[in-house]
């Protein structure tokens, strides 16, 4: 078993619950961790016996290019939905991390983060 990782992609959404949000917009990051077979492509060097990260950073893209969500945890989601049906046949797993940095509300923090994961077998 191994691991793709795609860290710290960047996109600039406009997403949120308060109206200032979509109209301001802001920057979301994401993290993406596919969970699958290697073996095969390690011993093959052919990306058709794995999953190209470049096809799941524009997938990734487009769902945040064309829409728009009132939480982060729905940014996730519709990600997850997004992998599992491009790639869930392959994958046994996927965890997606959401970062948003422009949160209206008070205190001293950098960001806020939610995680969730989806086994598709």
């Amino acid at each position: 078993m191994g691991k793709i990782r795609i860290n710290n992609m960047k996109f600039y959404t406009k997403n949120g619950v308060l109206p200032q949000e979509r109209i301001l917009g802001q920057q979301l990051e994401v993290d993406v961790e596919l969970r699958l077979p290697l073996e095969t492509a390690g011993k093959t060097d052919n990306v058709e016996d794995t999953v190209s990260y470049a096809l799941v950073n524009d997938q990734i893209a487009q769902r945040l290019s064309n829409h728009s969500y009132n939480l982060i945890e729905a940014v996730a989601s519709a990600i997850l939905d997004d992998i599992e049906a491009a790639h869930g046949a392959v994958l046994e797993s996927a965890l997606v991390r959401v970062r948003k940095y422009s949160v209206p509300m008070p205190g001293i923090f950098d960001n806020v983060e939610i995680e969730m994961e989806r086994a598709f077998k």
